[in-house]
């Protein structure tokens, strides 16, 4: 039962960050690169866009690397802890993203029963 239960309020958590992640990308990040609103963004184009992406990778590379270099000089024990924590929540949020990332993906095929659905998406 507590399966079921933890289940339900994942697929809830899952569809509410889907949901939140479609509204940006759609209703802030779309209409701010193509001048129909300023959002804030630190972009104006798509290229601007791609900058900011490899910039955020490599950030998001080089943080990872600085939370390795302090817990190395943590006590052993609490370190591996520390890690294990930060692995483990870092993992669980990238599974998010990972699981609309695979709903977002265009068919490399399509089975030509399902032409007209696949020219839809």
């Amino acid at each position: 039962m507590k399966q079921l239960i933890r289940k339900f309020f994942a697929s809830i958590r899952q569809k509410l960050f889907e949901a939140r992640m479609e509204r940006e990308i759609f209703f802030r990040i779309f209409p701010h690169m193509n001048q129909q609103g300023d959002h804030g963004y630190p972009f104006h184009s798509r290229e601007d866009l791609v900058r900011a992406h490899i910039h955020g990778r490599l950030q998001t590379r080089l943080d990872v690397d600085l939370i390795q270099q302090a817990a190395a000089r943590m006590p052993q024990a609490y370190g591996d802890a520390f890690r294990y924590i930060v692995y483990r929540d870092l993992n669980r949020r990238m599974e998010t993203y990972m699981k609309l990332a695979e709903k977002r993906l265009q068919p490399e095929t399509c089975d030509r029963r399902d032409v007209a659905t696949c020219a839809l998406q």
